[in-house]
């Protein structure tokens, strides 16, 4: 399975654990800020997937993607949404390649893209959540 494009974030899995150990709500807090900074690339990437893959105006709903964050990993990621979808994982598939051109037209590209608006979003997030808790 391909990777998708990952912005990397020095020490961002100790800051999350440290966070836990302060207060559970405030660790759910971080998660729910990684999740918000994740929004900008979920929209980008639908918009990119639309644009650059070709039929996919066709059928919208293939474009759709949803943001997840790893507690275990302090991973953000976007994949594409597929719940709510009756048929989609079932029978023969028509298009094989469609994971590839997802992941290279348009996840990719969308977390490429937004590499210094997500890095500074992040940090906005970390850093109200240290004042906050007296740091």
């Amino acid at each position: 399975m391909p990777t998708g494009a990952r912005i990397n974030v020095k020490g961002l899995a100790e800051t999350y654990r440290a966070f836990g150990n302060i207060s559970e709500d405030v660790q759910d807090e971080l998660r729910d800020g990684l999740e918000e900074v994740g929004k900008p690339v979920q929209a980008l990437g639908e918009r990119y997937a639309l644009e650059r893959i070709r039929n996919m105006p066709r059928s919208p709903a293939w474009a759709e993607m949803r943001i997840g964050v790893s507690k275990r990993e302090a991973l953000v990621y976007m994949v594409p949404d597929n719940t709510g979808r009756a048929g989609r994982g079932r029978g023969k598939r028509k298009r094989k390649n469609l994971a590839s051109l997802l992941m290279n037209r348009a996840m990719d590209t969308a977390g490429e893209d937004n590499v210094d608006t997500t890095a500074r979003e992040l940090e906005k997030v970390i850093d109200k959540l240290s004042r906050r808790e007296g740091f």
